[in-house]
Parts: structure tokens; C-alpha cells; sequence
């Protein structure tokens, strides 16, 4: 029974642990508890399943979620060698730079593009430039036939007025006047009702027009406001003992300094969302002290913060009970959250959606937080929420720290300091400042 399942596949073992020891894995084997593994290590655990099972067409949706930048690196490697069919759901710009062809679902329908992500950004942006140029040509035109039905309607009016008066002054016959001014009158009619038609296609185009470029409108994250001294000490760590991640790493002292803009770099389980959480106080130590002197935001991978059961205008009601509910609810449509969405309990919406939701609650809150703690904020968000994401945190004035492995993302962020998981410990390195430091 056992060969007729396995087939030719006999040696499934010895290929599973050497997908383990390709993924850096190595030290598990087949009966290590999954609750065990960091979101990384299950991710990664999944695509190696995924990659032996050899089948003609592979889906993955949102692969390169929570794995380490090395971890990309390999998976692009192995999909560039994948021989069969393949289809992937991603935001992830890099992974869709080495793709072939893109597939957007779009409020319209399915629009394709022949090539990667760069080919599907200029050909967005040709056709924003076309719908752009095609709204400002109708709305000319509109204005043009609206002169013009009015010119003809003063023109109508005058001549109507030129043959009442030159009849009764040629001494015509009521009956006469009366079918000229019948004939006129018909006559103006039609001419009003073509312009009349002319005008309501008008407004047909124009209306589609607009309803195009709206679509394709950027989502917006509304501007958090609240930043510290500068000079500020916004979280202290000394010598804290982390209760989970690599030996190396257990042990660190460290400062935040007010409007400092910190990325934490590392492979998977070396203890970074364990250090995120000892300083957001959801996780205790096991020595040491932790002390944070600023309002905070944290927002965590599985989105803890939300309640499962309860809509997001609830959360989001609780979280800023001084905000008109108008107001709220215009800010959740701007993120890409429509009225009928923001009522459904959060356990109904997709993965991004719920990412959304979580920084709704945190970033509109009453009180602003002046320091922010965001581990992997760009997972699952679609493309236009990750722009307005970088946007917004890149113009955030006050303290921030991140854990993230899309270098995209992070690239947008005019990051100051770079904490990096090393063999000797965790190293505060300073980095230079970069193009978008200007937009600060």
C-alpha cells in the first residue's frame, strides 16, 4: 500500500530533509510541532512542500510573506526554475520583477499585462496620462456645446423676435404669423433637442471618464501627528534577556532616541518580533529593565489587536471616541475600506483588509502615538495601500522602529538606523541619509 501511494517517490524522506537543509532548516525534521516555527520558518516549511510536490501547476498565494531577505532571494531562484505552470498572487515588487506576465484584477474587469512589474508600472501610467487627457477633452467639449446650445438658443430668440416684428409691419395675417412662428419654433425645437442628445452623451463619456480615474485613485493613510523631542529617550533597554530567539540575541541594551526611524534586521526566529514585543510590554522578559516614555502604536504580524468578532467602525469608534463617526468613516474609505466592509466582523475580511483595519485603530486613535512599532506592516496590503502606507510613514515625525524584509518597502521610509541581527549580538548600525530624507 505504502509503494502505491508513494510511486517513484520512495525516497520522500531523504528529498523532504534535503528541502529542509536547502531552506535552512536543517535542524527540524517531520514530527517538529509547526506552533514551534517563526511566521518565516512556516512560511518557508510551506513552500518547500509546496516545490516537492512536483505538480503541474503550482498557486501560491503571497509567498514571499514573512520570509527572511535571504529567503526571497532563494524562493525567486526556485521559481526561476520551477518547470511546470505557475501562478502567483503577490504585492511583492521584487518577486514581480522577475515575472513574465501580470494579471490585474481591477473594479472595470481583468487587465493584462505582457511583462514585469516595471512594463505594468509604465503601461499604468501611460494609460493614467490617456484617461487623464481624455477627461480634460470631454470636459472641454462639454463646455464648447454648452456655449454653443446657448448661442443658438439667443440667435433662435432674436430671429423669432425680427419676424413678428417685420410681419405686423408688412401688415401679414395673424394666420400667416402664426405658422411662421410655428415652423420657428419647430424648427428650434429639433435644433435644441439634437444639442439636447448631444449633450447627454457628452455627459455619459465624461461620467465614465471620471468614474476610471477614480478607481485608479491612490488609497490615502491620513497624516499621524505627534512627534518627541528630538533628543528624547523614547524606549530604554538595559540589559534585557529576550525569552525566545537565537542564543547570540537574547541579551541587548538599547536606546531609541525621539524621531530616530530604526529598521530590525535578521533572518527568521533570531528573536526580532520577540524584541517588538518585550517593548510593547506583551511579552515579559527574563531580566533586565524596559522603560518606554512616549504614547505607542504596535501593531503586531497576526493583528492581535482586532477583535475578531466585532466590526472595524466599532474597533475604530473605541479607538477615537472623539471623532465625528463621518469623519472616521470617510478616513477607512480613503484606506480602501468601503461602508459595507467596515460592518462586517474583522474575521469576514481578507488578510489585507484586516492589516488595514489594524492600522485604522492605531494610527486614528484620539491620542497620536508618538513612537510606532510595526512588525512586517506590508504584508498582504495591495499595491496602492502599500503606497500610501510608505508615504504616510515616510512623513511621520515621530519615533519608529519596523521589521521588515521587503527592501522596497523600506527603501521609502528615510530610515536613520538599522538594528541587524548579528553572531556577536545585536549591532545599532547608522545609515546614510538617503533621496527621500528630503521629503522629510
Amino acid at each position: 500500500l505504502h509503494f502505491d501511494v508513494l510511486a517513484d517517490r520512495w525516497d520522500v524522506r531523504q528529498q523532504l530533509q534535503q528541502a529542509l537543509d536547502n531552506t535552512g532548516l536543517g535542524r527540524l525534521n517531520a514530527h517538529t510541532p509547526a506552533q514551534q516555527l517563526s511566521g518565516g520558518e512556516c512560511m518557508r516549511l510551506a513552500l518547500a512542500g509546496a516545490l516537492l510536490s512536483n505538480v503541474d501547476l503550482l498557486i501560491l498565494d503571497e509567498p514571499t510573506n514573512h520570509l527572511d531577505s535571504r529567503s526571497r532571494a532563494a524562493l525567486q531562484q526556485q521559481l526561476q526554475q520551477w518547470p511546470n505552470g505557475l501562478l502567483l498572487i503577490s504585492h511583492d515588487r521584487a518577486l514581480l520583477s522577475t515575472v513574465e506576465h501580470i494579471i490585474e484584477l481591477t473594479p472595470t474587469g481583468i487587465q493584462s499585462y505582457g511583462g514585469n512589474y516595471q512594463f505594468y508600472i509604465e503601461q499604468k501610467a501611460i494609460a493614467h496620462a490617456a484617461a487623464t487627457q481624455a477627461l480634460e477633452h470631454l470636459q472641454h467639449t462639454q463646455k464648447q456645446e454648452h456655449k454653443r446650445l446657448q448661442m443658438l438658443q439667443e440667435r433662435q430668440t432674436k430671429r423669432q423676435a425680427q419676424g413678428t416684428k417685420h410681419g405686423k409691419e408688412a401688415n401679414q395675417a395673424k394666420i400667416l404669423l402664426d405658422r411662421q412662428k410655428e415652423r420657428s419654433e419647430s424648427s428650434a425645437g429639433r435644433i435644441h433637442q439634437q444639442q439636447a442628445t448631444r449633450l447627454q452623451q457628452l455627459g455619459q463619456q465624461l461620467q465614465q471618464a471620471q468614474q476610471q480615474l477614480t478607481q485608479e485613485s491612490i488609497t490615502a493613510i491620513h497624516a499621524v501627528h505627534g512627534a518627541p523631542p528630538t533628543q528624547q529617550r523614547a524606549v530604554v533597554l538595559e540589559e534585557i534577556v529576550l525569552p525566545h530567539g537565537d542564543r547570540a540575541l537574547r541579551s541587548i541594551t538599547f536606546t531609541l532616541y525621539g524621531r530616530q526611524r530604526v529598521a530590525v534586521h535578521g533572518p527568521n526566529g533570531c528573536g526580532k518580533s520577540t524584541l517588538l514585543k518585550v517593548i510593547a510590554g506583551h511579552v515579559e522578559p527574563l531580566s533586565g529593565a524596559r522603560q518606554v516614555n512616549v504614547p505607542f502604536a504596535y501593531l503586531d504580524q497576526h493583528l492581535h489587536t482586532l477583535d475578531p468578532q466585532r466590526t472595524v467602525l466599532e474597533q475604530l469608534r473605541d479607538a477615537a471616541p472623539k471623532t465625528a463617526e463621518g469623519n472616521l468613516r470617510t478616513r477607512l474609505v480613503h484606506l480602501g475600506l468601503d461602508s459595507q466592509r467596515i460592518l462586517l466582523p474583522t474575521a469576514q475580511l481578507s488578510g489585507g483588509e484586516r492589516i488595514k483595519a489594524a492600522l485604522a485603530c492605531l494610527l486614528y486613535a484620539d491620542e497620536p502615538p508618538h513612537l510606532l512599532l510595526l512588525d512586517e506592516p506590508s504584508n498582504h496590503l495591495d499595491l496602492p495601500a502599500l503606497h500610501a502606507l510608505e508615504h504616510m510613514l515616510r512623513h511621520y515625525q515621530g519615533s519608529l522602529m519596523v521589521v521588515s524584509h521587503d527592501s522596497h518597502f523600506l527603501d521609502q521610509l528615510a530610515l536613520t538606523h538599522a538594528l541587524n541581527a548579528t553572531d556577536i549580538g545585536w549591532q545599532l548600525e547608522e545609515l546614510p541619509p538617503t533621496q527621500t530624507d528630503n521629503l522629510l
